[in-house]
C-alpha cells in the first residue's frame, strides 16, 4: 500500500502539522478482509502512527476491546488517552461515569463534565478512532470536540479505503455536502421514493442540515472518514410509510415500515430481521428513525461496508437509534445506518415548493 495515503489522511483531512499531538486508537475487532500487511486494525493504526511520526507529528497508538455495539461509549482507557488528566476520576467522583457510559446522562450532567474541561488546553490536538463499532454518535464525541480536539471516526474501516474512497476530490465533495445541507436546513419535510413503489415521509422542520465532508482541519471538528455525506435528525415521531433497503434487484433486500416515527415492521430478509428485532426488543427507543443522510463522495462504491456505502454519491441512508449528538432527542446506546440505492429524494419547503435532491440515484444539487 502507498503509505502516502496515510499521510494525506493526517495532513489533508485532519490538518495535522509537525509538533501536534495525535492519538490513533484502535479496537481489536478483526478486519473483514485482513491482509498480510494489515492483519488487524491495530496493525493499521500503528502504521498510520508511524507515518505521522516520520513527518514530525507526535503520535501515540492505543488499542481497546470492541464496544460490541454501534453508538456505545468508548471504554475508560480511550477517555484517559485523549482527555485532560483527571477527567475520568472527576466523572466517577461526580457519579456521572455510569450515566455517561449508559447514555442516560442529562444536559446538566454533561454541563458538569464540561466544567472540568473549561480553561484547560486539549490533551491532544487530534484523535483518530479506527474501529468496527461506531463511536460517532456519542457523548465522548460531544465532550471531546467541545474541548477543541479534532476527531475522526472510522467505524468498520478496512485498509482498501485508503487507496479508494479516501482519494476523493475533497473540494468537490465539500461543495456537494454544502449544497445538500443547505437544502436539508431549508426543508420542512422529506419524501423518499424507493424500490417497489415504497414511499417514506419525514418532518425536518426546525432541524439543521449538517456536513461530514472529510475536512476535519478546524479545532473541534468531528466526522467520519471517509467523508462524503450531509445529514439531519428528522423530527421524532414523524416517520411514516415504507422504505426499501439495499439494491432494488437484490433478492436479499428488505424494507422497513414506520408509523409515528417508530419502526413497526421489518419486511423480508429473515436472518437480518431476527437479529435487529432482538436488539429492538432490548432497546425499544432504537426504533426511532433518527437520521436522514445523503451520500456525496464520487469515489465511494462498495456496498459491503456501511462506512463507505452511506457515502456513495446519489444514495440516501436512514438510521435507527441515537441522534442526541446532532440535534435530535433520542438517547440510546445504538445507532445503525441503512442505505437506499437508486432513490428519489424530494425536499419540501414551507411555501409549498419542492426540490428534487436525488432523482433515481442521480445527485441533482451540484
Amino acid at each position: 500500500m502507498n503509505l502516502g495515503a496515510f499521510l494525506q489522511t493526517l495532513e489533508v483531512n485532519l490538518g495535522c502539522k509537525a509538533g501536534e499531538r495525535v492519538v490513533v486508537a484502535s479496537d481489536t475487532a478483526p478486519f473483514l478482509e485482513p491482509t498480510e500487511s494489515f492483519p488487524d486494525r491495530l496493525a493499521l493504526a500503528e502504521k498510520i502512527a508511524a507515518v505521522g511520526a516520520a513527518a514530525g507529528i507526535h503520535t501515540r497508538c492505543i488499542s481497546y476491546p470492541p464496544t460490541n455495539g454501534h453508538g456505545r461509549e468508548p471504554p475508560m482507557p480511550v477517555f484517559d488517552a485523549v482527555f485532560p488528566d483527571g477527567f475520568t476520576d472527576f466523572a466517577v467522583r461526580s457519579g456521572l461515569w455510569e450515566p455517561l457510559q449508559k447514555k442516560t446522562i442529562d444536559d446538566a450532567g454533561l454541563q458538569h463534565l464540561r466544567s472540568y474541561l473549561e480553561g484547560k488546553p486539549p490533551a491532544v490536538d487530534v484523535a483518530l478512532i479506527l474501529s468496527y463499532y461506531s463511536s460517532s454518535h456519542t457523548r465522548f464525541r460531544q465532550l471531546l470536540t467541545g474541548a477543541g480536539t479534532r476527531l475522526a471516526t472510522m467505524p468498520t474501516v478496512e485498509p482498501f479505503m485508503f487507496t479508494g474512497v479516501m482519494t476523493a476530490d475533497w473540494t468537490a465533495v465539500a461543495k456537494r455536502c454544502d449544497a445538500a445541507a443547505r437544502e436539508l436546513t431549508q426543508a420542512v419535510a422529506a419524501e423518499i421514493h424507493s424500490a417497489g413503489g415504497r414511499q417514506l415521509t419525514l418532518s425536518l422542520e426546525g432541524r439543521p442540515g449538517l456536513v461530514s465532508s472529510g475536512d476535519l482541519s478546524k479545532p473541534g471538528a468531528a466526522g467520519n472518514l471517509p467523508g462524503g455525506e450531509s445529514y439531519i435528525a428528522p423530527l421524532e415521531g414523524s416517520a411514516s410509510g415504507e422504505l426499501s433497503i439495499g439494491f432494488p434487484d437484490d433478492p436479499a433486500a428488505w424494507a422497513f415500515r414506520f408509523d409515528a416515527g417508530n419502526l413497526v415492521e421489518i419486511i423480508g430478509n429473515p436472518p437480518f430481521r431476527r437479529g435487529l428485532e432482538e436488539t429492538l426488543e432490548r432497546l425499544p427507543d432504537a426504533r426511532q428513525a433518527c437520521e436522514l443522510g445523503i451520500g456525496t463522495n464520487e469515489k465511494a462504491s462498495r456496498p459491503d461496508n456501511i462506512l463507505e456505502a452511506e457515502k456513495i454519491l446519489g444514495t440516501v441512508h436512514l438510521a435507527l437509534g441515537d441522534n442526541a449528538a446532532f440535534g435530535g432527542t433520542v438517547k440510546v446506546p445504538f445507532h445503525c445506518d441503512y442505505v437506499v440505492y437508486e432513490p428519489t429524494l424530494k425536499l419540501m419547503q414551507a411555501d409549498g415548493s419542492e426540490t428534487v435532491a436525488i432523482r433515481d440515484g442521480r445527485f441533482m444539487l451540484a
